[in-house]
């Protein structure tokens, strides 16, 4: 029988059991050559039809006579003493030695139907096998044939022994130096070139593709509410201008410039001078000029300080080889214990990553990282202070130095505030691929090929369509979404309804007086009566027939209200009483204002004067989108009028009973305009 074993396996999501060989790594099946998954259980194996090949394989393989057979003195050979382990590797060895041929070049074959491009490297390559999630180095000394549909690449292992390796895991190592050196290269030469014009950057953060390319870093300048981001691509050209106010829109203005190809630049000449130095010394280049390094100097004995840049961090003591828990104690200011002690430890540098992850961090790098205002952060982290005030723990707001948007929280509050400020993603749990910014609500979802949203639902894991499915996303947090109302059209107020309309709290005027309604009972025996029980103590309720008809004074209901442009529907609620109707309405996304249009605020403020209390501003547009000014209301109830202000501050003397009425006299103002300045 022969020497080598076999054991069931399975290839992808197919239900036929392949073999798979044992006497070493292989990933593919013995007999058909497929790539191998996962290695399948008896159980497993005993409810699965055998692949032909495979099991063909298997058969030739037990039909193969033992590579040794035994002398005609069997028994003295039985009873002599067993072999070291050392001999039964050095036979593998001779054996592998036997079966290769050399190799004089790298050899590359061709694609097949089940196998990628394979490489086979000359003798004497040093190779690296990476395998699941090890790695292991040796040296290539030709190439065998095997069961499988292609050779095997032979490697002597550094540390001892040989084996016949699938060529798939296999990899040059003088490429994974090379690749690290002009990684090296291209770091130093970014951070040179940053350094030179803004001396306190830090924060580096890799940008990379949705391939996983990397072309640039950002980074930050300043602090607190001076902070601003910029980039720097891995072709050596610098972002302009004074900054971002967000991370993100520094990401975006690097893919865009890799995109337009204004990311590349000739490397400058003194650069390139320093990244001609050999590896070990770009090594100690590289940490030098990363700000972000955390670096422990001794400061006395037995004690050390904590440093990040010129930042001071804490200070760790060595307290003595006979502490068991832990000789090396980490202090720091901002700590979560009042006596600002971080923990105690056995290891230094653990000692040194405890003092630097207690160090807190600015609000305002939270918020450029989730692309939110730092007001939302700043009332995210009161809302945690508070928690952990209840619950006794330490406040996270407490640093007298830092207020303001300065202000900083500690690096579990930091991930704290960060979890409940995050995105939420609505698609496949396992998506891992670009996604895009919904414009209907708040949440990410897959991004298609075409720039457009992928089919998703509203509420993830509830079904229901989303909005903004197979619409645009939208470019960052701080835009308005469909969901957002900028402008609502509504009919006139409506003080008088029926009485069978009434619901609980609304308001209703009876012997002049404005009393809540508390219930509403149908007379199932006519069918033609109901009866409204209102908050007036021990009255009893009042009846009424379904034509009756009452004042309101307050009548709150939720309504569907569909945008005029784009149709998407909204849930709004609105007095009915005091706001009228709503009938349609302008959402976020089609009421963007255009570049030098007058805004919301400077219409108030123009008609201030004349109307101290405008409130209600609605855009008007025309059918091309153009604004032609605001309307507004002044007054509420019985006394409510409305008026208008051309998008150029004209605005109306008097007042009109409808908005209607106003919004029909504002293309006349805009036309008398015109004519004027002719």
């Amino acid at each position: 029988m022969s020497a080598i074993t076999t054991a069931p396996a399975q290839v992808g999501n197919g239900k036929a059991v392949h073999y798979v060989r044992k006497d070493a790594f292989h990933s593919h099946a013995i007999g058909c050559g497929r790539l191998v998954s996962r290695e399948l259980t008896a159980q497993e194996a005993a409810d699965r039809k055998a692949c032909g090949p495979c099991k063909r394989a298997v058969e030739v393989l037990a039909a193969e006579p033992p590579a040794e057979t035994k002398a005609p003195a069997a028994d003295a050979a039985e009873r002599a003493p067993v072999a070291p382990a050392e001999d039964d590797q050095a036979a593998k060895v001779a054996d592998i030695e036997r079966r290769v041929r050399p190799l004089d070049a790298d050899t590359v074959t061709a694609v097949t139907m089940f196998d990628p491009e394979l490489t086979y490297y000359a003798d004497g390559t040093l190779v690296v096998m990476r395998v699941k999630d090890t790695e292991r180095t040796g040296t290539t000394f030709g190439m065998a044939d095997g069961a499988a549909p292609y050779a095997y690449q032979a490697v002597r292992w550094d540390d001892d022994g040989a084996d016949l390796v699938a060529p798939h895991v296999l990899h040059r190592a003088d490429q994974d130096a090379e690749q690290r050196r002009q990684e090296l290269v291209t770091e130093v030469a970014a951070r040179t070139l940053v350094l030179a014009s803004h001396i306190t950057a830090h924060t580096f953060q890799p940008v990379d593709q949705p391939d996983g390319e990397h072309i640039a870093w950002t980074f930050r300048t300043g602090h607190g509410a001076h902070a601003r981001y910029h980039w720097v691509s891995t072709r050596n050209v610098l972002s302009s201008g004074d900054g971002s106010e967000y991370r993100w829109q520094a990401e975006q203005a690097a893919r865009l410039a890799r995109r337009t190809g204004l990311d590349e630049a000739p490397m400058a000449e003194h650069i390139a001078l320093v990244t001609g130095e050999p590896t070990e010394t770009l090594e100690r280049m590289a940490a030098s000029l990363d700000q972000d390094t955390v670096q422990l100097k001794e400061d006395g004995a037995g004690r050390w300080v904590v440093v990040r840049g010129g930042t001071f961090l804490g200070t760790v003591h060595d307290e003595g080889a006979r502490m068991r828990r832990g000789r090396y104690a980490a202090w720091a200011p901002y700590a979560e214990r009042r006596d600002g002690k971080v923990g105690f430890h056995h290891d230094l540098d653990a000692a040194k990553d405890a003092v630097a992850q207690a160090w807190p961090v600015e609000v305002t790098e939270i918020a450029g990282e989730l692309g939110v205002p730092v007001t939302r952060v700043l009332e995210a982290a009161e809302q945690v202070d508070q928690g952990w005030k209840a619950e006794g723990r330490r406040a996270i707001l407490r640093a007298e130095a830092y207020t303001g948007t300065d202000s900083r929280v500690p690096q579990a509050a930091a991930a704290e505030v960060r979890r409940r400020l995050e995105v939420p993603f609505h698609g496949p749990a396992d998506y891992d691929g670009p996604t895009g910014l919904c414009g209907y609500d708040d949440h990410t979802t897959p991004l298609l090929s075409s720039g457009k949203l992928a089919q998703h639902d509203r509420q993830q894991g509830v079904m229901g369509g989303c909005p903004g499915s197979c619409r645009p996303g939208r470019g960052s947090r701080e835009e308005l979404t469909i969901r957002d109302t900028t402008a609502v059209f509504d009919n006139p107020p409506r003080p008088w309804d029926l009485a069978c309309h009434a619901k609980d709290g609304d308001l209703v005027v009876v012997d002049g007086q404005a009393i809540e309604v508390k219930g509403l009972q149908v007379d199932k025996t006519t069918d033609t009566h109901v009866s409204l029980v209102l908050d007036r103590g021990s009255a009893g309720p009042l009846r009424f027939t379904l034509e009756d008809r009452l004042e309101y004074r307050r009548r709150v209901r939720r309504l569907d209200v569909p945008c005029r442009k784009c149709f998407v529907y909204v849930v709004m609620e609105v007095d009915e009483v005091v706001d009228g109707v709503p009938n349609t309405r302008l959402c976020g996304l089609c009421d963007r204002p255009q570049p030098g249009e007058m805004t919301e605020d400077q219409a108030r403020a123009r008609v201030a004067g004349t109307y101290p209390h405008a409130e209600v501003f609605q855009a008007e547009r025309t059918e091309h989108g153009r604004l032609t000014g605001y309307t507004f209301r002044a007054g509420r109830l019985h006394s409510a009028r409305y008026g208008w202000i051309t998008a150029a501050g004209t605005y109306a003397q008097g007042l009109e009973d409808y908005r209607a009425q106003a919004a029909a006299m504002l293309p006349m103002a805009v036309r008398d305009e015109q004519a004027a300045r002719l």
